[in-house]
């Protein structure tokens, strides 16, 4: 088999993308949705979508055999200032395996993990900083890569707090550290931003789409507009296009959307999800509003259910509700079968953050999750009365009948 590694270089290079800001997918191995070994090649395959006539998604013609794959992702990685100081060490360096080290065995699992890097991961000589202009150190993507994520979803009302350099300085540390790595969202050149992500798993493209409904009122740099994927008709019928024409046959789509603390998704998240499933969505992650919200399934019309995410809450972060201190590990399994592409199962694993002012912040699965710990973070939030029991009845508030309350995972209902 020729190197997926050099044929993608020779590829961006023929379209003059050498130094573009979206990076592809490598070889790993990670376990698929069975739990046996998946294939060796993660391909990730970048194309323009310019020529060709688009299919309906799913209609790409594939050589392919029958696969399922796993998709995974988390909500809003969100650092405050005591998210970044919990990893400073004695000796000036910084590392934040520490946050991803309960969760790390689940994102390995998958055949692609997804997180929505909220904050510009800038580096040191822009000045870190938290809330409201946010500036991150760059050895969060070490700690996020180690942990086995995949796909680093950038389009967020954040993605302009340090201007255009910010994010140039971000995607050139990715370049030269990961030059694998699925980055989207944002861009460093109008080049790179004309690049739609498309993954390969078990020899099926899936393409990977990211869109904000806004910068929290900065405006996109001077003469490039092009620097943030922005949720409008003509971005998302774009993309979408685009990624048909790249022989997409699955569109997961991440829109960072609604209003922050609602209970649920209001009519502008209702009215694009409908937008999205007539384009040809397979399954939409959204984030933004820092509280989870419920998981529905959407009826596409022709038979397929879309689970819809309306929001994953956060993953990690030190706001100040406790409501924001719980999100989910969104997953779903895609099955490409005989030519068609569907969603066979979708589910949520509830997640917790330990909100301390130390080391040992860090996000639990709300299963492993004890009245111990939640007594240590209860006084380090405004509202107080954090137990594990008050966690597990917010999750089923929000949740409904699918989730259960001893394993703390949802299952949605496809009968």
């Amino acid at each position: 088999m020729v190197d997926g590694n050099l044929s993608r270089r020779a590829f961006l290079a023929a379209l003059g993308l050498g130094g573009a800001g979206l990076l592809a997918g490598c070889a790993s191995g990670k376990k698929d949705s069975a739990g046996s070994a998946a294939p060796a090649a993660k391909e990730t395959v970048y194309d323009r979508g310019t020529s060709g006539a688009p299919a309906a998604a799913g209609d790409a013609a594939s050589s392919a055999p029958d696969a399922s794959v796993s998709i995974a992702m988390v909500g809003d990685i969100l650092v405050h200032t005591y998210v970044w100081k919990s990893g400073e060490q004695s000796d000036g360096s910084r590392n934040y395996d520490h946050l991803f080290a309960h969760v790390k065995d689940d994102i390995e699992s998958f055949d692609v993990a997804m997180l929505d890097q909220e904050t510009v991961l800038g580096g040191e000589s822009f000045g870190f900083s938290g809330y409201p202009t946010f500036n991150s150190p760059q050895e969060f993507a070490d700690a996020e890569v180690a942990a086995g994520f995949d796909v680093f979803l950038h389009a967020n009302n954040h993605a302009v707090d340090m201007g255009l350099a910010g994010i140039e300085s971000e995607l050139a540390y990715w370049r030269a550290n990961y030059p694998d790595a699925v980055v989207t969202g944002m861009a460093d050149s109008e080049e790179a931003a004309a690049v739609v992500p498309v993954i390969e798993r078990a020899g099926h493209k899936i393409a990977i789409l990211n869109f904000t409904q806004d910068t929290n009122g900065i405006p996109l740099p001077d003469g490039a507009p092009w620097a943030v994927r922005m949720l409008t008709d003509e971005q998302v019928e774009s993309d979408f296009a685009a990624a048909k024409a790249a022989g997409a046959e699955a569109i997961v789509v991440c829109p960072h959307w609604g209003e922050e603390y609602a209970e649920g998704p209001n009519d502008a998240q209702r009215a694009w999800a409908q937008r999205f499933i007539e384009l040809g969505a397979t399954v939409i992650f959204g984030n933004h509003p820092h509280v989870m919200q419920p998981v529905e399934l959407l009826d596409a019309g022709d038979g397929r259910k879309v689970p819809v995410y309306w929001s994953l809450g956060n993953f990690v972060s030190t706001m100040v509700g406790k409501q924001s201190m719980l999100g989910g590990l969104g997953h779903v399994v895609i099955d490409f079968k005989g030519g068609s592409v569907s969603v066979a199962s979708a589910g949520l694993t509830a997640l917790v953050t330990h909100k301390v002012y130390n080391a040992n912040l860090t996000t639990y699965k709300l299963a492993d999750y004890n009245d111990e710990l939640a007594a240590a973070a209860s006084p380090n939030l405004e509202d107080g009365g954090f137990t594990r029991e008050w966690c597990i009845d917010f999750c089923q508030n929000r949740l409904g009948s699918g989730f259960n309350a001893e394993t703390c995972e949802f299952t949605a209902d496809f009968s």
